[in-house]
């Protein structure tokens, strides 16, 4: 957007306009990233308010360049949801104590059928457990890894990778069957 650095500088002079073509600007894409989490429209809107407050009450925050500022406000909403996901639900994934390796299960072809597939992943999504979900968002659409994933969860990396393999299998399933249907 050719005016972004004018929106910005006019939220920096706290001008409500401003602020809300500020926040037109990147509101549909940090309530995706929250709703992918969280699975609830109501909570995800909470918390992508919750984000933009943050932002517009302290303008040091702001960055000039528009995807430095869509990276700045995904990071708080994602924080956001995976602190209200874990409040929420207390411990949803099951650790593992095998040693199995479970990237042998995917070839290549299969990751690459996701990655072309995002309109059948997102739509989906929403129908993975809970825990199968979150990890999947946080690993594959918010780039996340299973360290930080598994800190973040208070859980093991293991289990983190576990269960987002297992979430693969699963959304490659529901995959397939949408087609069939």
């Amino acid at each position: 957007m050719d005016n972004y650095p004018d929106i910005i500088e006019r939220c920096k002079q706290r001008e409500q306009e401003a602020q809300i073509e500020f926040y037109s600007l990147f509101c549909k894409s940090i309530y995706a990233s929250c709703f992918r989490i969280l699975g609830n429209a109501e909570e995800a809107e909470d918390i992508m308010q919750e984000t933009f407050i943050k932002i517009l009450n302290n303008p040091e925050r702001y960055d000039t360049d528009q995807e430095g500022m869509r990276r700045i406000l995904n990071r708080i909403a994602v924080n956001a949801s995976i602190d209200r996901y874990r409040k929420k639900k207390k411990n949803r994934f099951t650790e593992l104590k095998d040693n199995y390796d479970y990237s042998e299960d995917f070839s290549e072809d299969t990751e690459t059928e996701i990655q072309m597939k995002l309109e059948a992943i997102y739509r989906n999504l929403s129908l993975l457990p809970e825990g199968y979900r979150v990890i999947l968002s946080l690993h594959l659409i918010e780039g996340m890894e299973y360290q930080e994933i598994a800190k973040k969860l208070k859980i093991s990396a293991s289990t983190v990778r576990s269960q987002f393999t297992r979430a693969k299998a699963k959304l490659i399933e529901l995959i397939q069957n949408d087609r069939i249907s």
